[in-house]
């Protein structure tokens, strides 16, 4: 009986082992994800919108294999090495003072959801929320996504507000598309500091999505600020239904997974040409650079490996923690980033934990 059962455990653990196998073989298809576009190779960018999940998996692994089979330990462990900077990405720590220097601009990333416009009973108090938020945080310059305006006589003023309450003078703004009754949608950028020149990515495959730069003059120092919304995925109210009440619960429903998979889809390959563009304008910018943006897209994906390959991302170098900012009802983590030359550096990256929008705002102090 006692030789029976020794040799059943055996064949259990090899059959685990093959499982995770195959985990290591999905964690190695998300990093390769990164490094190679959605239009070449599609479907493998699932992968890395799952790393979170496969990561938590690996470790499980690794407690099991703690307990009943060291040496599989190894496995792991090489597959969470090979991918370390991925990790990194995802997970940032960080000890030490951060304090920003004397010649410091604080810079602010904000999809603001156009200040909850359609919600008519809270959204003027739910924009003087964000408005004297942004007051008491005082940045000198700050990045709107989804950022809403209304020319002429309004009851709902934002731009207005900005300039002559909160003190940020210069502006760039390029609306996507106008509503009815001279409103406004789109991306926009204040400054404390004079805007001397503007300029525009505009993205072909999508008129709803932009990307403008800013270049900033503060004393004898130049910055070209990015401020970007690329590649939504647009999932109407049946999609949100999919993920149940606030991202919980799946309801079996085939065609409707199909159609989100097929949204995704579209939403990868579509971010991947916008991307391009834009690093190509930052490879030729003639000052240092600030990129900030919703790229809708996480650590551990095509569009940041991009980035990165390019810029800092300001909350490796001084965040910590996973840095969620996307609190919306589907499961996502950081998706909005702010990103900065090698010549300058990054301190007291902030995710601020507000609920004022379905995106946290993000801060970092750039020493020029």
């Amino acid at each position: 009986m006692t030789h029976k059962n020794s040799q059943k455990t055996p064949i259990l653990l090899r059959l685990i082992f093959f499982l995770n196998i195959i985990l290591g073989i999905g964690m190695l298809g998300a990093y390769v994800g990164t490094h190679i576009s959605p239009n070449r190779i599609p479907y493998i960018y699932y992968l890395g919108l799952g790393y979170p999940i496969l990561l938590t998996l690996t470790l499980v692994f690794i407690l099991f294999w703690l307990i009943f089979k060291r040496k599989y330990i190894w496995f792991n462990l090489v597959v969470i090495l090979i991918g370390w900077n991925h990790l990194n990405d995802f997970y940032a720590f960080n000890v030490g003072d951060y304090a920003p220097s004397a010649n410091s601009i604080k810079v602010m990333s904000y999809n603001v959801k156009i200040f909850s416009l359609y919600d008519l009973e809270n959204r003027v108090e739910n924009r003087d929320k964000i408005f004297r938020f942004i007051q008491k945080e005082n940045p000198d310059v700050i990045c709107f996504q989804e950022f809403y305006h209304q020319e002429g006589s309004s009851n709902f003023v934002t731009k207005d507000l900005l300039i002559n309450q909160v003190e940020l003078p210069y502006y760039q703004e390029r609306y996507t598309h106008e509503m009815r009754g001279e409103k406004y949608f789109g991306v926009a950028t204040f400054s404390k500091y004079p805007i001397f020149y503007q300029g525009e990515i505009a993205f072909e495959n999508d008129p709803n999505n932009f990307c403008i730069y800013s270049d900033i003059l503060k004393g004898r120092d130049t910055i070209r600020v990015y401020n970007a919304h690329i590649g939504s995925i647009r999932f109407q109210d049946k999609d949100y239904e999919f993920f149940g009440e606030n991202g919980e619960g799946v309801y079996p429903k085939q065609k409707d997974g199909r159609r989100i998979l097929g949204r995704l889809k579209f939403a990868y390959e579509k971010r991947a040409i916008q991307i391009e563009k834009i690093t190509k304008n930052v490879e030729n910018s003639p000052y240092k650079v600030v990129f900030c943006g919703d790229l809708n897209d996480t650590p551990v994906s095509y569009c940041y490996n991009r980035l990165e390959n390019l810029l800092i991302d300001g909350f490796t170098e001084s965040g910590n923690g996973i840095g969620t900012t996307y609190v919306g009802k589907i499961p996502s983590n950081r998706i909005d980033y702010i990103f900065h030359s090698e010549e300058l550096t990054g301190t007291a990256f902030t995710t601020y934990e507000l609920d004022y929008s379905d995106h946290k705002p993000i801060s970092c102090a750039i020493n020029l």
